[in-house]
C-alpha cells in the first residue's frame, strides 16, 4: 500500500507574513489615482489576501476604472509596499517542524509571483519552503485556480503518488479555493479574516497561533 504524500498548502499574506501596512498604503494610492474615495482603514486591511481585482470591485471601484486602479496599486506596491512586511512570530518554527515531519510545503498565494518569490527570499522564508505559487501578473485567477496550479506542481515534481493535502489560510477565499479541490482548510486567526468569516466559509478548524499549526496540519495529512 502506497503511503500518501503529506502536503501543506500555505497562504502568504495574513498567514505566513503580516503585510497589511504595505498593502494599505498601495490601496490608498490606487484610490487617489482614480479619484474615488478610499474605504476605511479596516476595509483596506481586508485587501490583504484576496485577489486585488475582487477587492477593488467589491469596495467601490467601477468597472471602467478597475484597470487603472490595479495599475496604480501595482506601481506603488512594487516600489514600496512589497518590502513593508514581516514574518509572523512562530511561523519559521512551525514550518521547520512540518518539514522535519516530512510535509511538503507549498505557498499558494494571490500575490503575484513576481512579488511573492522575492519577498519570501528577502524575509528568509524560502529555505523553509518547497515551492511558491503566486498569481499571474494580471491577478486574474481565483484562489481555487492558484491552488490548482500548486497541486499540479506537486504532481509534476513528485510523480503519480497519492496526496493528502490541507490548506492553511486566513480568509474565506482560502477556504473556498481549497473546497474547489475537495481539500480541508485550517483557518489562521492571527491574520485578517477573523473567526466568523472562516467558520462561515467552512474552515474545518481555526487556529489561535502559528504554534498550533504543526499538530493541526499533521492531524490532517498523516495517519
Amino acid at each position: 500500500m502506497t503511503t500518501a504524500l503529506p502536503v501543506a498548502l500555505l497562504d502568504l499574506d495574513g498567514t505566513l507574513m503580516d503585510s497589511a501596512s504595505g498593502i494599505v498604503a498601495a490601496v490608498r494610492a490606487a484610490y487617489a489615482r482614480i479619484g474615488v474615495p478610499a474605504p476605511t482603514e479596516a476595509v483596506m486591511r481586508s485587501f490583504a489576501g484576496p485577489p486585488i481585482t475582487w477587492s477593488f470591485t467589491t469596495h467601490g471601484v467601477p468597472a471602467d476604472l478597475l484597470d487603472e486602479a490595479v495599475a496604480g496599486y501595482g506601481e506603488h506596491f512594487g516600489r514600496d509596499g512589497v518590502w513593508d512586511t514581516r514574518v509572523f512570530e512562530g511561523v519559521p518554527e512551525a514550518l521547520t517542524a512540518l518539514r522535519e515531519a516530512g510535509v511538503l510545503l507549498v505557498v499558494a498565494t494571490a500575490k503575484p509571483a513576481r512579488w511573492a518569490v522575492p519577498i519570501c527570499d528577502a524575509v528568509g522564508l524560502s529555505p523553509l519552503l518547497d515551492h511558491v505559487v503566486g498569481a499571474p501578473d494580471d491577478e486574474s485567477e481565483t484562489k481555487g485556480q492558484i491552488i490548482g496550479r500548486a497541486l499540479a506542481w506537486v504532481r509534476e515534481t513528485r510523480g503519480d503518488v497519492p496526496v493528502r493535502a490541507v490548506m492553511l489560510g486566513d480568509r474565506e477565499h482560502d477556504v473556498h479555493g481549497a473546497a474547489d479541490h475537495g481539500l480541508p482548510c485550517l483557518g489562521a486567526l492571527w491574520g485578517y479574516g477573523g473567526e466568523a468569516e472562516l467558520r462561515a466559509a467552512g474552515a474545518v478548524d481555526v487556529l489561535a497561533s502559528p504554534a498550533d499549526v504543526p499538530a493541526a496540519v499533521l492531524a490532517r495529512v498523516t495517519g
